[in-house]
């Protein structure tokens, strides 16, 4: 009676903590569907100036031959239609190559960071009610890391643990965990609270690493607030004395 007991307690808590996500969840998802909806955007924008160009090519090259026969023009604008929806499912920004043959992209520190908070948007559906806080507050971070990633020095050893951190081993938790049969990843079971307290851990890390991003920035607003605070402080003109 007590096992089941403790089993529909942690049903129960696995329900409401999916139900009630955080807003850092609910911001994460936003920020994805706007920028989906931007990719939409682009690629319609550049399918109707493709078409455009090619009627556009059309209408010079008959004006050039003194005039383009009703077959030409028959076939040339459905061309020019399919053409154009041809090139909406490809992507609007150019993809990185890789580096070598079977080497993985070297993607840009903050599109790496986009691209694992998608990626954990899309499977925290699969994580344990109990990891769902530790996940959105991964997710609130990388996306707060992402303008901040760009200023750490190529190949330096932060930029590294950065890479690793965010592009190897979360990645590489996520999966070895997601592997495991259901049984082994029900709620409650070792599995997954071990699981919960990795992402927890790796919460705790990239909190650090945006203290070393943004440790210029900390410097500069500690010297600007010294300077203010021993400029001003004592001003009788300020005080009012």
């Amino acid at each position: 009676m007590g096992f089941e007991l403790e089993n529909v307690l942690y049903e129960t808590e696995d329900f409401l903590r999916r139900t009630l996500r955080s807003s850092a969840s609910r911001e994460a998802r936003k920020r994805r569907a706007k920028r989906k909806f931007e990719e939409a955007l682009r690629r319609v924008r550049r399918a109707a100036l493709i078409f455009v160009g090619l009627m556009a090519a059309l209408v010079a090259a008959a004006i050039a031959l003194g005039g383009i026969g009703f077959f030409t023009w028959l076939v040339a604008i459905p061309t020019a239609i399919i053409f154009a929806l041809i090139s909406l499912s490809w992507p609007s920004r150019r993809q990185e190559a890789p580096a070598a043959p079977g080497m993985p992209k070297m993607l840009p520190l903050p599109e790496l960071a986009l691209r694992v908070e998608d990626g954990l948007i899309d499977r925290s559906k699969e994580f344990p009610g109990r990891a769902l806080p530790a996940t959105d507050a991964i997710v609130a971070r990388l996306n707060e890391l992402q303008p901040h990633l760009a200023t750490l020095e190529p190949n330096s050893l932060p930029e590294g643990e950065a890479r690793r951190l965010i592009g190897e081993h979360l990645p590489r938790l996520i999966d070895s965990y997601l592997e495991l049969p259901p049984t082994l990843r029900r709620t409650g079971s070792e599995s997954s609270e071990r699981f919960t307290e990795s992402l927890d851990i790796v919460a705790r890390e990239l909190d650090e690493l945006l203290e070393t991003c943004c440790r210029d920035k900390q410097i500069g607003f500690d010297t600007q607030q010294r300077f203010i605070e021993t400029r001003y402080k004592d001003d009788p003109d300020l005080s009012g004395q």
